[in-house]
């Protein structure tokens, strides 16, 4: 468990606001997340539920590519998956009892796609290991929605 879990949609603002109807569905949605350990740690804890989203053709996605993430972490590692039978990596930062930050780029590629072989969410799940009292992250990640 941690002390202070966030996700924070960057864009489209207010996107959990309560008011979806009002909104016409997007291409592209940018989510940060951040926590800050009390030592116990995060396993499979949902950070972007699929189902909470809707495509530009106001759709449900059904995956997602990632186009690029940002991060700083202190003292941990921290794992991002998809909801995948089994769990797909998308990416792992160890920062290990030091401090790392870096960003990664897939967009040029068309993005880190989820291989949705399943039937499972692809929701993007967050794990950490190695963590202890006031070890933290904060990750910017950018999602393309896919129908």
């Amino acid at each position: 468990m941690v002390d202070t879990v966030n996700v924070e949609y960057l864009y489209p603002p207010k996107l959990l606001d309560g008011r979806w109807d009002e909104h016409s569905g997007n291409r592209r949605v940018i989510a940060r997340l951040s926590g800050l350990s009390d030592g116990t740690g995060e396993t499979d804890v949902t950070k972007i539920r699929l189902a909470d989203l809707k495509t530009a053709s106001g759709k449900v996605p059904t995956r997602t590519a990632v186009e690029w993430i940002q991060w700083m972490a202190t003292g941990l590692t921290v794992l991002l998956e998809w909801d995948r039978a089994p769990n797909a990596e998308i990416i792992r930062i160890d920062a290990d009892a030091n401090r790392d930050s870096g960003e990664v780029d897939w967009a040029c590629f068309g993005g880190k796609l989820d291989p949705g072989e399943d039937d499972r969410t692809g929701n993007i799940l967050l794990s950490t290991t190695s963590a202890d009292n006031g070890d933290s992250y904060e990750i910017t990640v950018c999602l393309r929605l896919k129908d």
